[in-house]
Formats: C-alpha cells, structure tokens, sequence
C-alpha cells in the first residue's frame, strides 16, 4: 500500500534583532530578522523512515537562500540570519539517501522584532520502489516487394541490375517474392527522367513500394545542384505515389578512385535532405577497389561495371534493402565462380559490420 498521508509541523520562526551595521548606507542589522528552525522528525521515525538530509529554501523577490539543516536523531534544525523584512517562501523538503520523502511549502512574514508562528504542512511522499518493462515486440515490418529502377547504362549493364538484384533476393531460404522493372537508356541523367511525362506516369501509376535513382556517374560531382534540384523532384512525385525513394550510389572512375568523396557526398547529402534510402555501392566498390583480391569489377573502359562489379551492387542492395546478410544468398551469375562470389559477399558484409 503506498504511504502518503499527511502531517502538521509546527516550526516556531523567531525573528532575533542582530547587532548594528557598521555601514550607515546600508540596511541596518537590527532591522533584518533570523529564523530558527525545529523540525521534529519522530513521525517519520514511527514509520521507520531515516532522514539523511533537509533543505530549507527562502526567496523573496530576486533574494534566495537554501540551507542545511543539521540531523539529529529526532529533529532537523538550523537557523537562516540576515533575512530583510517581508513575506518570504518558504520550502522544506527532506531527505533519505537521494530520494525526496516529504515536501512542504508555505509563507513567512519577517517582522523585526518580533517572533511569527507558521503551520507547515508536509507532505510525505511514497518512495517504494518501481520497475520499468522494455518489450521487444517481434513485429516484422512489411518488406518492399515492388521495384522501379531509374538510370542509365550503369543500371541496364550487364543484363541489369535490377535483374541480378531480383535474382540474389530470391535466392534465399525465405525465397523473397519481388517484382523489378527499370526506366534506362545511357547517358540520362535524373533531369532527363523528370522531364519525360512517360517516366512520371510509371511512377505515379505504377504501384511501387520502393523507386531506385540512379544519377548520371559525373553529374553529382560536376554539378550537385542539378542533381539535387531533380532528385527532390521526382522525390516529389515517389512520395505522391505512397512509394520510398532510394539512391543508387554510383563508384569513381577506375583510374581516379578519389571520385568517391565527391560522389559518396554528394548522394549521401541527398538521402539526409530527403529522408531517403542510399545504398553505397560507390564507397563499396572503392573498399573492394583497395583490396588486394584480382577482382575485377570494372569492365575494359574503366567506367562501366564488369558482371563482378553489378553482382556486387546486387549485393550491396540486397544488405541494405533487406537488412541481411549476402552470405545467406545462394545465385551465382554466369562468370562468377564461388569462390569470387563469397569473396564479394564477406567483403560486403565486413564493410556493414566495420560501419564505414
């Protein structure tokens, strides 16, 4: 049963004269008055509750003072001097260890001179302990099922990413059921999709759950407010339709790796302002990249993705949409021996687990 109930204490405040002010200026010391305070604390201890502490608080006005009272075995007691004439607040909480177990406030006029007799009324808190529960609730979230992926060559290159992407995601022991399409064709940049009335149809009509952008490779780093201005864009139109926006971030060039600052910027920057997904693929290719490992995932122009470099992206996608591990898929694409294949997915997922 919790104890809260009430008692009345009845502190005597006596108001002392004090000795005359050397300083003619100021107020004179017989013209402020002193509080004695007496605060029987036997309640309390028929209720087997130990004070450790008790703090008097006075204000008036911009003037404050707190004060210690001294502990005994059955009263809290002090005496706060200097106080000028006038009606005080006064507070009174007690302690036992760090946790408050009686509160009382009233008021106090200062008369010098003369002695005021307050009653005081002081709460006594219940201070039995509580339990706070945290549930995990294994709730799962619905996983996106429908695709659209907006790019260019480096999307449709080696039959497509989003093809591989559907092949690796459901090639799992849970088999994900997803459906993919893409809007392609080289060199098009984001502001070439937003501006083709065809593209803003497919996604206002065509029931995603989740549009991948991917900008041409050059244009975040050459001109990130274009590639900003059009990503929020046709973020706009993703919203409309109920879809989420994701990002493909494009890798650096192989013969500058130093690329991906700007472009990793760039998209990440991009993902933040839109409340948007990125799925790093560039920062992903730069780790593998710098690796000592022989594979290769550029093709022979150094810009393009061999069949190593878009399996990785599909991997990338698969780690970030889905929040699993690549180990856990079994495709293996034409070309890729296994040995590669797990070499690229343990490199993926070492970047995840490294938080780089």
């Amino acid at each position: 049963m919790k104890r809260l109930f009430y008692l009345i204490l009845i502190l005597l405040l006596s108001l002392l004269s004090a000795c005359q002010s050397s300083n003619p200026t100021e107020t004179s010391s017989e013209d402020k008055g002193s509080i004695p305070l007496d605060i029987s604390l036997i309640p309390l201890q028929e209720l087997e509750i130990t004070v450790t502490q008790a703090i008097v608080s006075l204000s008036k006005d911009e003037e404050s003072f707190t004060r210690n009272l001294q502990i005994s075995e059955t009263s809290a007691s002090g005496t706060i001097d200097d106080l000028n004439p006038g009606l005080w607040d006064l507070e009174v909480d007690l302690f036992s260890n760090q946790y408050i177990i009686a509160h009382g406030e009233t008021q106090v006029e200062v008369l010098p001179g003369q002695t005021s007799l307050v009653n005081l009324t002081m709460v006594i808190n219940d201070y039995t302990g509580s339990i706070e529960i945290v549930v995990d609730w294994e709730i799962t979230p619905d996983l996106p099922e429908r695709f659209l992926f907006i790019g260019n060559s480096y999307t449709y290159s080696n039959g497509g990413l989003e093809v591989m992407f559907s092949s690796v995601a459901q090639s799992t022991e849970e088999y994900l059921s997803i459906e993919v399409e893409a809007i392609t064709g080289g060199g098009m940049t984001l502001q070439n999709h937003f501006d083709n009335p065809s593209t803003q149809a497919s996604i206002l009509n065509g029931n995603w759950d989740m549009v991948v952008l991917q900008e041409q490779s050059q244009m975040p780093i050459l001109d990130p407010d274009t590639f900003f201005t059009y990503a929020s864009k046709l973020d706009s139109l993703i919203d409309l339709s109920g879809a989420q926006t994701c990002f493909f971030m494009t890798w650096a060039r192989e013969y500058d790796q130093s690329q991906i600052e700007g472009l990793s910027s760039a998209y990440l920057q991009a993902g933040q302002n839109l409340n948007a997904i990125v799925v790093p693929v560039g920062q992903i290719f730069n780790y593998v990249f710098e690796d000592e490992h022989t594979v290769s995932l550029y093709s022979g122009d150094g810009s393009h993705p061999s069949m190593q470099g878009t399996y990785l992206a599909a991997l990338c996608f698969y780690q970030e949409i889905f929040s699993d591990s690549p180990e856990n898929t079994l495709y293996l694409p034409t070309g890729i021996n296994s040995e590669t294949a797990d070499y690229l997915k343990s490199k993926v997922v070492e970047w995840y687990n490294l938080g780089l």
